[in-house]
């Protein structure tokens, strides 16, 4: 199978939890997945980082799965990256990828928030995709508007033809409500045969794990 983008509706959606169950997935298949997230902001010392999450799911620290870019503030890389004076070249991404699938890693790649943020000026998510022919999953909260956020965030991806291998509605709740409810099957009318998975909203215990069972059908 191809490599995979995880993108998102917006930020905070989950995209790291179903990165990490896509690769946890994977590696139960007996496939070498690495989860690979190229740019990381908002990092509070003391706290998990992304990319920390993505290891463990890796089972490993593969140097070359390092972020190219870390910073505190939790903005849009290109701009976190103008406020501390630096920034994030768009070949040394796809050099990082291409080295990676070199080594014989199928390939997580999580990108910042949704498909049109900067990594760099001139170059989003959605060209990262592009270049690296990268298949995307959608991680999108469950609730109200995901109707809307979801079906624009596909139909960039599809114009700019790349293919959707599916929709993660991220975090349904204990006692869900109504737009929790019929999102699910809204979403399969308005998006013509693209699955959609639910993932449960998780107070305890391992929510990797728990995913990791529900989105290896995205896998198929």
């Amino acid at each position: 199978m191809r490599d995979l983008l995880v993108t998102g509706t917006d930020t905070g959606v989950g995209k790291t939890v179903i990165a990490a169950a896509l690769v946890t997935a994977l590696r139960a298949r007996g496939v070498h997945a690495l989860g690979f997230k190229p740019a990381e902001t908002g990092i509070e010392p003391g706290q998990d980082r992304d990319s920390d999450v993505l290891a463990r799911a890796s089972g490993l620290h593969e140097a070359l799965a390092a972020p190219l870019l870390q910073l505190a503030e939790p903005l849009a890389p290109a701009v976190a990256a103008d406020r501390a004076g630096t920034g994030m070249n768009p070949h040394d991404v796809e050099s990082r990828i291409a080295q990676l699938r070199h080594a014989g890693y199928t390939l997580v790649v999580e990108g910042a928030g949704g498909v049109m943020v900067p990594l760099a000026w001139d170059y989003t998510v959605l060209d990262l995709a592009r270049a690296c022919e990268l298949e995307a999953i959608v991680v999108a909260r469950p609730g109200l508007g995901t109707l809307n956020h979801v079906s624009m965030t596909v139909t960039v991806l599809l114009a700019r033809e790349i293919a959707v291998r599916g929709v993660v509605l991220n975090g349904r709740s204990v006692t869900p409500d109504l737009p929790e409810l019929t999102n699910p099957a809204a979403l399969a009318r308005m998006l013509r045969g693209i699955p959609i998975v639910e993932t449960p909203y998780q107070s305890s215990g391992s929510p990797v794990t728990a995913a990791a069972a529900l989105v290896d059908r995205l896998l198929d």
